[in-house]
């Protein structure tokens, strides 16, 4: 006879797994703290086009997450997968908005130099 998993032994698992994977792949995890981009970003010199491809990418990759947990949330069979899925998707959502203020904040900035400088 099967028996269903407490929720508190279910979120220790998923806890667990992580916890695995980060001690499994540490190594990866503090080389990529030591990578150009990361080095330039943190010291303050990473170019200003290397950082706008960075964002536009991320753009584009966080609007495919988001289109994949919108549909995800569609399939899912469990209310408590699709409360999930949803807020995954407001992360994404939000992160978005993130990016969208700051190139906002960028552009105007940008503008509003050029026009002190005449250009």
């Amino acid at each position: 006879m099967a028996t269903t998993p407490k929720p508190s032994s279910v979120a220790t698992d998923e806890e667990g797994i992580a916890r695995r994977f980060w001690i499994k792949f540490r190594k990866e995890s503090i080389l990529a703290l030591y990578t150009p981009f990361v080095v330039c970003l943190a010291a303050g010199n990473l170019p200003i086009e290397t950082f706008r491809h960075y964002i536009a990418q991320d753009v584009h990759f966080l609007k495919a997450f988001a289109q994949a947990y919108e549909l995800a949330e569609e399939c899912a069979d469990d209310d408590d997968a699709k409360v999930g899925i949803s807020e995954l998707r407001k992360n994404v959502l939000e992160e978005l908005k993130m990016h969208d203020s700051f190139v906002q904040f960028v552009v105007g900035s940008h503008l509003a130099g050029m026009l002190e400088t005449g250009m």
